[in-house]
């Protein structure tokens, strides 16, 4: 009992100095939100089937970050986004939904000392479709290779990080035979993310 008391004690010494030190808490918690800079699908019209792709234009979740000394840090992010696509015939048309949950994981390194921190960003990414088994579907999950950039602003306990991330899949979601319509391949986003 007494060594867990002495451990316990020591532990949240050390994380309070480390803590005021680095100037944050060295777990960060937040959402992020973003925006895509390109379409999720790349279309082809043919006769006598057509589609027509909506890119919803958000994706957003929570993000853990464990904050390291000497400015590296890891990032895990749970983003949702969703896709649709209409498949138009010349006597009806479908309607396709999809739900996508991302997850990024992210080794991070800050730049500078002081409340405004310039950072890059890279790491893999799983994704993971939740959708009807459809013509066009060709993979429920996908890996990707993600880099980014942002700035981490510090008002007090808050951090405000503004990024231009990428992510490039090593597979495709969607993928019809001639390739009509297929999911892209290359994510660019402008996200923001608020934590503490």
């Amino acid at each position: 009992m007494r060594n867990l008391i002495l451990v316990s004690v020591f532990t949240t010494l050390a994380v309070s100095a480390w803590a005021q030190s680095e100037g944050s808490f060295p777990v960060g918690v937040g959402v992020k939100g973003g925006i895509p800079l390109n379409d999720a699908f790349l279309v082809r019209s043919e006769n006598p089937v057509d589609y027509i792709a909506d890119t919803h234009r958000y994706t957003v979740g929570p993000y853990l970050e464990l904050r390291l000394p000497a400015g590296f840090a890891i990032e895990v992010d749970a983003l949702y986004q969703t896709y649709e696509y209409h498949q138009i015939f010349p006597q009806f048309s479908l309607d396709e939904h999809s739900h996508a949950w991302q997850f990024p994981f992210l080794a991070k390194y800050r730049f500078l000392p002081g409340p405004i921190k310039p950072y890059i960003e890279a790491g893999a990414a799983f994704s993971h479709l939740s959708v009807n088994d459809v013509f066009e579907l060709s993979n429920r999950n996908v890996w990707g290779l993600v880099v980014g950039g942002g700035v981490d602003f510090r008002l007090g306990p808050v951090h405000i990080t503004p990024e231009l991330r990428y992510t490039g899949w090593t597979s495709r979601h969607f993928d019809s035979p001639g390739s009509l319509i297929e999911s892209n391949r290359n994510d660019a986003s402008v996200m923001l993310g608020i934590g503490f």
